[in-house]
């Protein structure tokens, strides 16, 4: 049976790792940073509109400190007023025990593509709970137990059992690099360490004297079998021991593990507490414990709400960055990729009220208005097929970001990744110098949709028919599915004019169609050689026409059946010095054999046989 490995990642700034993504974290930009830990009802009340809110109690405690705030002496535990004194420019935020949850799950959901199974919480402790949901717990367990990022409870750590996984990454060692890359991708630094147990492992990873790494050689690595050695060079606080336990061992000159196993078992026995039979099993190198399994949500959500409103699309759009990049990380660890993409900008209640009351539309009030919670600004962006790159995500939001005015200053974004797929897995191309990239069009394609609008953005689909306006329409590029339907279409067109070619060998070729249609054919009236007509403001004379075909009683079923005459006609626009003037008609062709210098364009006109008016359709190469 092989012995058990499992990986233990620290994250001890996670809290102002948090806060730090949100943006900056004072109006300067930069300043030491503490972070107050609360349940949701505080966080919410910290993010309510401004003249509702009031400044931080003084009696609050500081939770974790960030390495410059440490620097200026402020500590985990000092009231708010203690550390104001030491510090005046010191930057004090809330953050939730659920956005500590949400993130210890995106750690574990990445990780999970290098392991067997990852937790966020060990099984003893989630046993009483079973069943329920962490986001569930979350206020539950704040309320009855003290949530410390540094105290018993594993609110900064996540476990990846890799037992009989790492020789398929070339090692331990090689497993520890790749995951310190992948959760440094997430934005968060990271402590790890492997053990035959997560407790063991957590200790390492904590303690260890090569804990800073984020992963590679520098990591700690208990070998097999060896836990109770590599644990004892480590301080007794490694150990699941109170806090006025490991202040009274220190006391007694028991500083580290290994003097603490030296110890008589009943002497110690009796000082441990509660704790004794976890600690002596530590102490022995054994640590049993499972792992509560982490299960992976199927729609990924991102969450991020601001301490101070903020109004700039530069400010959102670096939140947004954040957002993608770490829904990207976890896409690419599970393999799949998301269709579409829901966002949620919530406003200031008040200042949205107010002005939105302003306003005489009330249909725009209640689109924002979002079902109780508050005025809020939702629009979401469809992939013409799913995507996983962070880049790719955040180019259509981007532009979809940049062509929208906030009603009122936002105080939190909500991403919703949805339409998860499986990702597609391109095979290397060794005919190449270099590789292609698959989701170049599809990442466009999404960009445009988002800027200009889904329904301008599509495929041209080949139909069969006698008009030339008809003869093509634009169909949504909604997936792979269209793209194949319109290139078979395009084949099978392409073969048809071919055989068609083939046959008419010999004979006269049939003459060329225009090579692009206006949206609107432009009136021209009755119309001749020698005949002047206006097009875009400019008169121009008809030097030429040449017949090209005629369709009679097209569609002769619908209420407008067509009857046209259609003809090649070569527009002169010409001076008084017999020079051809500067043309408006666009980047048009030298005029063909038969043709005067004059000449500025080849237009493809129609007929109306009904009514004998002539109308411009479009220009011919």
């Amino acid at each position: 049976m092989a012995v058990k490995r499992i990986v233990a990642i620290v994250l001890p700034q996670l809290a102002c790792e948090l806060v730090k993504q949100r943006g900056p974290v004072s109006p300067s930009g930069k300043a030491p940073l503490a972070v107050i830990l609360g349940g949701d009802e505080d966080r919410r009340a910290a993010a309510a509109p401004r003249p509702e809110r009031e400044p931080q109690a003084p009696a609050a405690v500081i939770d974790v400190v960030d390495d410059e705030a440490r620097r200026y002496g402020v500590r985990p535990g000092q009231k708010v007023v203690e550390a104001a004194a030491l510090v005046a420019h010191l930057a004090i935020h809330r953050v939730t025990f659920a956005e500590i949850d949400a993130a210890l799950g995106r750690v574990a959901e990445v990780a999970l593509g290098l392991g067997a199974t990852a937790a966020i919480q060990l099984g003893e402790q989630g046993a009483a709970r079973a069943g329920a949901s962490r986001a569930s717990r979350a206020p539950e367990r704040a309320a009855s137990e003290a949530r410390s990022p540094w105290g018993d409870g594993p609110y900064d750590t996540v476990w990846l059992d890799i037992t009989g996984a790492s020789h398929l990454v070339g090692g331990e060692e090689a497993l520890l690099g790749e995951l310190g890359e992948r959760v440094a991708a997430l934005g968060h630094r990271a402590r790890l360490a492997i053990a035959d147990g997560p407790r063991l492992a957590q200790a390492l990873a904590r303690f260890g004297a090569h804990a800073d790494g984020g992963g590679g050689a520098e990591a700690p690595i208990a070998p097999p079998g060896k836990g109770a050695q590599a644990i004892g060079p480590l301080p007794v606080q490694a150990l699941p021991v109170e806090r006025e336990v490991a202040s009274f061992l220190v006391r007694l000159g028991v500083l580290r593990v290994e003097d603490l196993a030296r110890l008589p078992r009943a002497q110690v026995a009796a000082r441990l507490g509660p704790r004794t039979a976890d600690v002596m099993e530590l102490l022995a190198g054994r640590d049993p414990v499972p792992l509560l399994p982490f299960e992976v949500p199927r729609l990924l959500e991102e969450e991020v709400l601001f301490d101070e409103p903020i109004e700039s699309a530069e400010s959102l759009l670096f939140v947004l960055r954040g957002m993608t990049s770490r829904i990207a990380s976890r896409l690419a660890a599970r393999g799949e990729a998301c269709g579409r993409l829901n966002v949620a900008i919530a406003y200031d209640r008040s200042i949205a009220r107010l002005r939105l009351g302003e306003r005489e539309d009330d249909g725009a009030a209640a689109l924002l208005e979002d079902d109780g919670r508050g005025p809020s600004l939702r629009f979401h962006v469809d992939m013409p097929v799913p995507l996983s790159d962070a880049g790719d995500l955040l180019r259509p939001l981007k532009a979809k970001l940049e062509r929208i005015e906030l009603a009122a200053p936002a105080v939190g974004v909500h991403v919703i990744a949805s339409r998860i797929a499986r990702a597609r897995r391109v095979q290397l191309d060794l005919s190449r110098d270099r590789s292609v990239d698959p989701d170049s069009l599809p990442a466009l394609l999404a960009e445009l949709s988002a800027e200009i609008g889904q329904e301008r953005v599509g495929i041209l689909e080949i139909a069969d028919a006698h008009r030339p306006e008809a003869r093509s329409r634009l169909v949504p590029a909604s997936g792979e599915a269209a793209m194949t339907r319109a290139s078979a279409a395009a084949r099978a067109r392409a073969a048809a004019d071919r055989g068609a070619a083939e046959q008419a060998e010999g004979a006269d070729a049939p003459a060329l169609e225009p090579a692009r249609l206006l949206a609107q054919p432009i009136p021209l009236g009755r119309v001749g050689r020698g005949a002047i007509v206006a097009v875009d403001r400019h008169l121009y004379a008809i030097e030429r026409l040449s017949f090209v075909m005629r369709i009679d009683a097209v569609e002769w079923w619908t209420p407008t059946p067509a009857s046209r005459d259609y003809a090649r006609a070569w527009l002169v626009s010409g001076s008084p010095s017999g020079k051809a003037a500067p043309a408006r008609l666009g980047e048009l062709r030298p005029p063909r054999d038969g043709a005067s210098a004059s000449s500025c364009g080849e237009a493809w006109i129609y007929v109306d046989r009904a009514t004998g008016e002539a109308f411009l359709q479009g220009w011919c190469e």
